[in-house]
């Protein structure tokens, strides 16, 4: 099978050192990130490639996630491993200038892992439509306003529903 990927941006109203504090923070990603319930470190490292985190997710379930890209100010890379449907499963940011804001590239990369009974097109839908629009989203009403944005439990459920996350 294939990897697929999924790309999707947003213009966030703050410098680019200011998006990069909150994305680099990986044991804090649940303040800002709806989809989870908790988030800590895993490793000594809190930054650079290894630093590790664990994230819960309300209905029980995890992952773990490893920084295999970390360019400070510029693009973070997680490999992604646990209860997720995917094998590999990457997710990352990129981050550039836009004059006195920052525009910042979601992107996730995975391939299904072949016992999981989906619909590929509809989780590739899922993930392009809703997922990662509704994270960035997240991140930067949190990066503007320091407010995070809830999630709503209907759109929570229909996404788990789908094994999207």
């Amino acid at each position: 099978m294939k990897m697929t990927t999924v790309t999707s941006e947003i213009r966030i109203d703050a410098s680019r050192e200011k998006v990069w504090d909150v994305l680099a923070d990986l044991g804090t990603v649940s303040v800002w990130n709806p989809f989870l319930a908790d988030s800590h470190y895993t490793s000594e490292a809190k930054e650079g490639v290894d630093a590790s985190r664990h994230c819960d997710f309300p209905d029980g379930g995890y992952v773990e996630e490893r920084a295999i890209e970390w360019r400070p100010g510029e693009a973070l890379t997680l490999d992604i491993y646990g209860t997720v449907p995917f094998a590999p499963f990457h997710g990352g940011y990129s981050l550039v200038d836009d004059g006195d804001g920052t525009i910042v590239t979601g992107a996730i990369e995975y391939e299904l892992k072949s016992d999981v009974p989906v619909d590929p097109q509809e989780v590739e839908r899922q993930n392009r439509e809703e997922v990662l629009p509704l994270l960035l989203a997240s991140l930067k009403q949190y990066v503007e306003t320091g407010e995070p944005m809830p999630m709503p439990v209907k759109e929570l459920e229909e996404i788990r529903d789908a094994n999207v996350i």
